[in-house]
């Protein structure tokens, strides 16, 4: 092989670069520029991003209204079992108070509690009755006596002054009780 056939000529080279073939030219009028190409996609990414933000509106204006239908079913859901302890105390109401004894009153209040207790029951809610003697526990009582007491060791609680309730984990309202400050150590 001698060297002008291994090597092609660079004017042979650049000629037919420089020069577009006749098919080329052809495709270049049928086919979009690249400028074309371009503006074609960014207007379609556009239209994308429109629509993307129109259903993430609608799925916030959806959370919304669905965050508030189950707001007030909650709410029917404890607010129904009332009724019906209201019904029972306008019951007790509507009795003639001459003709009922305070026996049956008395009775009558306490079917309304029980009935009220079983509507929180149902709903979760669970009484905190601590008995005398029990340690003092700040998370679910509220101490506001502080007596001395020989039966009663420091620290716990000597009586209830009124019942506190819990839903799961969260204290609705604690214990109020009173609680002892040990023996007294005067002697006489």
């Amino acid at each position: 092989m001698n060297e002008e056939e291994s090597t092609p000529e660079p004017e042979t080279v650049e000629c037919e670069s420089e020069q577009p073939s006749a098919d080329s030219e052809g495709d270049e009028a049928s086919s979009p520029s690249v400028e074309e190409t371009l503006r074609a996609e960014l207007a379609e990414a556009l239209e994308a991003r429109q629509r993307a933000l129109a259903d993430f509106q609608n799925f916030q204006r959806r959370s919304l209204e669905n965050e508030k239908r189950a707001t007030a079913s909650g709410r029917m859901d404890v607010i129904r079992p009332l009724l019906g302890v209201l019904d029972q105390v306008d019951l007790a109401l509507s009795q003639d108070p001459d003709a009922v004894s305070i026996e049956a009153m008395f009775s009558g209040v306490q079917l309304v509690r029980d009935e009220m207790c079983r509507v929180l029951d149902g709903q979760g809610v669970v009484a905190i009755d601590p008995e005398p003697g029990t340690e003092f526990d700040a998370h679910h009582h509220q101490a506001v006596v502080h007596e001395s007491s020989s039966d009663i060791p420091e620290g716990c609680i000597i009586r209830r002054l009124q019942i506190g309730w819990v839903h799961g984990d969260m204290v609705l309202r604690p214990a109020v009780v009173a609680v002892s400050s040990g023996a007294d150590s005067e002697s006489d």
